[in-house]
């Protein structure tokens, strides 16, 4: 078969640190194994900091059970197994399920396992609880450690907020004698009232630059001014724990308690008094809250085109503020001169465009079917996904095959009996790899949809009418990617022909309003 000598890698690290295993060793193992059997290495997926037990994104990961799910390589190949998952049996199964219905295999090179032996899969289960069991004991050993370290004062690790640094000594924060300074000013100007997005221009006018070396915003000054560390305070990460033992962390950071005193403990300088930060947060409640305590607007992703409007000065997305859409970039006090709209006009305006348009669509249009496929694609994503790494493979080698036969008629790099014969092979075995992947692609399922309801314009207007803000907004972007507004001039009536250019899915730029 085309795909059965073909392989791909999988390598992946938690922690990139002394000690460790490394990638490179990893890889060189793996390749010294597909050299061993007769392989080629089709492509190297890594993902590099990403946990095999948290619930976190690896596009690694997916990317190489795709490829052998979907016959694009014919053997998938790891380090240990404990590098493909530490989830246990329910995710390694289900890889297990859709590399065996292509015919393919799954080789863990240092534990001596592929699934091409047929005992090799009880192992294999076996294996992924064990490395299931083994992270959440060290879960639970970490955890001890760090509740220990808290209790004692001693930063657990992390970047300090801005201002500080950790004393390699003491294992506590002192003052950055370089960014300290602005870290106080920082504090001051939100002591005297000074609103977030006017610290933040203050500080990108003067070239201060942030943490992470970029501009400052409002959120990244709340977030600093929030810090429990920024007072001189142990943080805790909050967090839910599932029943299986993995933790979703949920981003919110309070000062730590000791579990048998309950008091707060001190991790050592810092940028504001406990009582400052106090005032602070008092502050910054009170202009996110009203007296009743319960927060102004709405929650973030309510608003109909909340993800689709774009400022058309700088491109940034635009939020809810108040009865408007306003530039993001300039909401966080970042360079930009700001583009706002009544959110009532925007909707109306964009609303009726997408109910009038899509029933006016041609059987040819393009954006007909751009909209099918983004229908079906949402309806059965993982196929479309195989789908979609064939296509990439096919485009590669053609892309190799056309390359030969350039090198050969028009430079004539292949000459001789002994090149030409060559010559053939190469192409032969792209010929026949290129056939193969054509005839997995012909054998995945082609999902249908029925669009007839989006092309009625009453059935769609009712559909329409009756569904939520969410809904709606999900059937926006299906026809629509953005839609670019441009500023308006004072005392002149919202016009949407004159400030919106409404972006409408398909490879053409003739589909804009």
């Amino acid at each position: 078969m085309h795909h059965h000598t073909i392989a791909d890698l999988y390598l992946r690290l938690s922690l990139d640190r002394e000690g460790k295993t490394a990638i490179d060793r990893q890889e060189a193992d793996c390749r010294a194994w597909v050299e061993r059997n007769g392989l080629t290495v089709r492509k190297v997926h890594i993902d590099r900091g990403r946990s095999g037990y948290k619930s976190v994104s690896r596009k690694g990961f997916d990317a190489a059970i795709t490829a052998v799910a979907s016959g694009v390589v014919g053997v998938l190949i790891v380090w240990k197994l404990d590098r493909l998952s530490r989830k246990g049996i329910g995710e390694v199964g289900k890889a297990l399920d859709d590399i065996n219905r292509v015919g393919g295999r799954l080789v863990s090179v240092m534990d001596g396992l592929d699934t091409n032996n047929d005992s090799a899969r009880v192992t294999i289960e076996l294996l992924a609880e064990l490395a299931r069991n083994e992270s959440r004991n060290l879960g639970m050993r970490v955890g001890n450690a760090k509740r220990y370290l808290r209790r004692k004062g001693q930063w657990i690790g992390g970047q300090p907020p801005y201002g500080l640094k950790v004393d390699p000594e003491t294992k506590k924060l002192v003052h950055d004698p370089e960014t300290a300074v602005y870290a106080r000013l920082i504090a001051d100007e939100a002591l005297s009232g000074k609103a977030l997005v006017h610290v933040a221009r203050l500080l990108n006018t003067h070239g201060v630059a942030s943490p992470r070396g970029g501009e400052w915003n409002s959120s990244s000054v709340m977030q600093l001014l929030r810090a429990p560390a920024f007072a001189g305070l142990m943080p805790l990460t909050e967090y839910t724990e599932a029943a299986d033992g993995t933790r979703k962390y949920n981003g919110k950071v309070v000062p730590y308690r000791d579990p048998e005193t309950l008091d707060t403990v001190s991790i050592g300088e810092g940028i504001i008094t406990v009582g400052e930060r106090e005032l602070i947060i008092r502050q910054l409640e009170a202009r996110t809250f009203p007296l009743a305590g319960k927060r102004h607007g709405h929650k973030q992703g309510t608003s109909l085109l909340t993800g689709i409007a774009r400022c058309g000065l700088c491109g940034s997305r635009m939020s809810k503020a108040g009865t408007s859409y306003a530039c993001a970039s300039n909401r966080m006090g970042r360079d930009c001169e700001g583009v706002s709209v009544r959110v009532e006009s925007l909707d109306v305006y964009v609303t009726e465009a997408f109910l009038s348009r899509l029933p006016a669509l041609g059987p040819e249009d393009p954006l007909l079917a751009a909209i099918a496929d983004r229908w079906v694609k949402k309806e059965d994503p993982e196929v479309f996904a195989k789908r979609d790494a064939i296509d990439a493979e096919i485009q590669e080698e053609e892309a190799r095959l056309a390359g030969l036969e350039e090198a050969r008629y028009l430079r004539g790099e292949f000459k001789g009996p002994d090149a030409v014969d060559r010559y053939n092979r190469l192409t032969g075995r792209l010929r026949g790899r290129i056939d193969g992947l054509r005839a997995a692609l012909a054998s995945l399922p082609t999902p249908a949809v029925d669009i007839t309801p989006l092309l009625d314009a009453v059935l769609l207007r009712e559909a329409w009418e009756a569904d939520d803000v969410t809904g709606r907004r999900e059937r926006l972007r299906l026809a629509i990617d953005r839609v670019d507004v441009s500023k308006g001039r004072v005392g002149v009536r919202f016009d949407g022909e004159e400030r919106c250019r409404i972006v409408w899915a398909g490879p053409t730029d003739d589909a804009d309003v």
